[in-house]
């Protein structure tokens, strides 16, 4: 079964059963005239693929993996703004929400949690696996809304802790599937913040993947 989502008005498919590769950050940690102004190129560069491009959908993913790679360089690089995900606390709820589902409605490959971010590759059971499965995006609501309440009260306040918006990627085929989980554990490298993937304390793979690391 296949579902139908929009991001940016450019609409992709969540179907259950899917492998995605997700990326979701703390609320405040690109400030909005940075954001409002990727927007604004975006949606231009969009425009412009539309109407000029002769492979529209293979233009459209390269801009879409641009825009992802911009965006997390930004994360590894920015000084400002939250970064509660560096102390133990709070990294480690965000553990306990990210594994809550595993074996239940998800089966977790991986993830690396950085000090304002997060990425996780996921797959989700279909309706031959379970009885009522989730779709990706009840499962980002479920793991962002138990995380934002018990992270925010070891902050003693209230209002938004994740950014609302969420990157997430279709996993096509195994030799993507490599490539991203050795690109999510490999963040803390790529930042300067330990020299092997293994030296990470925030970082997990499932077994079957243990290889990579």
């Amino acid at each position: 079964m296949k579902k139908q989502f929009y991001r940016r008005n450019l609409p992709h498919l969540q179907p259950l059963g899917g492998i995605f590769f997700v990326t979701y950050n703390l609320h405040g940690s690109i400030p909005k005239a940075v954001s409002d102004r990727w927007k604004e190129d975006y949606a231009q560069e969009k425009a412009a693929i539309i109407q000029t491009s002769k492979n529209i959908n293979d233009d459209l993913e390269k801009l879409g993996k641009r825009d992802f790679a911009k965006r997390d360089n930004f994360y590894d690089t920015y000084q400002d703004g939250p970064h509660y995900l560096k102390e133990d606390a709070f990294a480690k709820i965000v553990v306990a929400s990210l594994h809550f589902w595993d074996n239940k409605k998800i089966e977790l490959y991986a993830y690396c949690i950085m000090s304002n971010h997060v990425h996780i590759v996921v797959r989700l059971y279909d309706e031959t696996e379970i009885d009522s499965p989730f779709y990706l995006e009840e499962y980002m609501h479920s793991i962002k809304r138990f995380s934002a309440f018990e992270c925010n009260k070891l902050l003693g306040k209230h209002g938004p802790f994740w950014q609302q918006e969420s990157y997430d990627r279709l996993v096509r085929n195994r030799e993507e599937l490599h490539r991203i989980l050795t690109y999510t554990l490999n963040n803390p490298v790529k930042a300067g913040l330990c020299k092997a993937k293994k030296d990470w304390k925030w970082s997990y793979i499932k077994d079957i993947y243990n290889d990579i690391m």
